[in-house]
């Protein structure tokens, strides 16, 4: 994928929090596949709390797969996606 290319959630029904987190997951690939406390080294101005409701409220929407205390990007969900 060229690197101006961004894969873009397209959903409106997703909160900012969790329309964030999902965009830093699906196009940062060290971030498809991780921990919470991961996830606040890379977003470092947002809260454990704030993370961890936008990750439960992507993993409701199946938008990530949760298995232990690790999140991953459910890639079957990416073609219902654009490229912006």
């Amino acid at each position: 994928m060229p690197e101006n290319l961004r894969i873009d959630p397209n959903d409106n029904d997703l909160s900012l929090e969790a329309n964030g987190v999902l965009s830093k997951m699906l196009n940062n690939p060290d971030t498809d596949y991780v921990k919470a406390v991961d996830l606040c080294v890379v977003c470092e101005n947002d809260s454990l709390r704030t993370i961890k409701k936008a990750l439960a409220e992507l993993t409701d929407k199946g938008y990530l797969l949760r298995i232990g205390n690790t999140y991953a990007v459910n890639k079957v969900r990416i073609t219902e996606m654009k490229l912006a």
